[in-house]
């Protein structure tokens, strides 16, 4: 008779559990669509400006369903360089920068055709309940400033979970695409000669 129990109450609990993530999605992006600047107003007032300029650059919602990554991806196609395996969609000058500027660090995602670039979390031994992650995009086929963006995340361990802090690391921010940028200029003007 347990055991029957214990079934009918493991298939109710599991029959009740399917639908969980897709609500949450659903939920997520209703938040998404209501204000897309929701997530990255916790990090400071740097991300609010770069979430609304990327943002205002995605164009009308009511003429495209595409997002900006959509809108990229077809441009590429465009192009002709997404697929042919020859093309990177991205500057090899700020790809190298912003290599050399995080060499120091465990590297989590390094995509050179997505210009994206991830550091695991980065520890200090001085200060052993925080930790830090650097992401980078590269967003040119240029070398220009605007060409690549940074976007450091810190959290605190107070004991039993990891919670992200809400200092302003702009400063930060703008140090590593400063470095990054002097690195790629001194790169291409070694190559150009």
């Amino acid at each position: 008779m347990k055991k029957l129990l214990l079934v009918i109450t493991l298939f109710i609990f599991v029959t009740g559990c399917v639908g969980v993530g897709k609500n949450f999605q659903d939920v997520k992006k209703r938040e998404i669509d209501s204000d897309p600047c929701k997530y990255e107003r916790i990090k400071g007032p740097g991300a609010v400006e770069r979430c609304e300029a990327r943002v205002s650059a995605k164009g009308d919602p009511e003429n495209s369903n595409n997002g900006l990554f959509d809108s990229m991806l077809d441009q590429l196609r465009a192009e002709g360089s997404l697929g042919s395996g020859q093309n990177v969609a991205v500057n090899k000058w700020l790809w190298n920068g912003s290599i050399e500027t995080l060499q120091d660090f465990p590297l989590k995602i390094a995509d050179a055709f997505g210009g994206m670039i991830e550091t695991d979390w980065i520890n200090n031994k001085d200060i052993p309940n925080q930790r830090c992650a650097i992401k980078v995009l590269i967003q040119s086929k240029e070398l220009i400033s605007n060409g690549v963006s940074a976007n450091m995340i810190c959290q605190s361990f107070d004991g039993k979970n990891w919670t992200l802090n809400n200092e302003d690391l702009s400063d930060a921010n703008r140090d590593i695409e400063n470095s990054i940028l002097s690195l790629a200029r001194k790169s291409f003007l070694t190559f150009a000669g």
